[in-house]
């Protein structure tokens, strides 16, 4: 199956990075989690991923998608997500944190 990578929105909810998708939870049930496409609503978009209780293995995806997806999208949300949390776990100065979190983006996403 695919790799992803575990993220959180900016209301810190658990967000799934895979493929250049972005997806949230629709629902969860005791061993699986449901994850909808971030544009389901926006733009009616019918792209969903099961995931086991402990989001370890995606069981099911289905590639339903209305729109691409892009992997510089998912590599900012990385991006932010280090930048909120260092600025909340460390005491550097604000162009240390960036700094740190801009070593590890690739030439595209800069």
């Amino acid at each position: 199956m695919s790799t992803f990578i575990l993220s959180k929105t900016q209301r810190s909810k658990l967000l799934l990075l895979c493929n250049g998708l972005n997806y949230t939870i629709d629902k969860t049930t005791d061993d699986k989690i449901y994850w909808k496409c971030e544009f389901a609503r926006t733009l009616k978009c019918k792209g969903r991923v099961h995931t086991n209780s402990l989001n370890t293995i995606i069981s099911h995806e289905t590639n339903n998608h209305n729109h691409l997806g892009n992997a510089v999208s998912s590599e900012i949300r990385i991006f932010e997500e280090k930048i909120r949390d260092r600025t909340i776990n460390y005491n550097e100065s604000t162009q240390t944190i960036i700094d740190n979190c801009l070593t590890n983006l690739s030439d595209s996403t800069v």
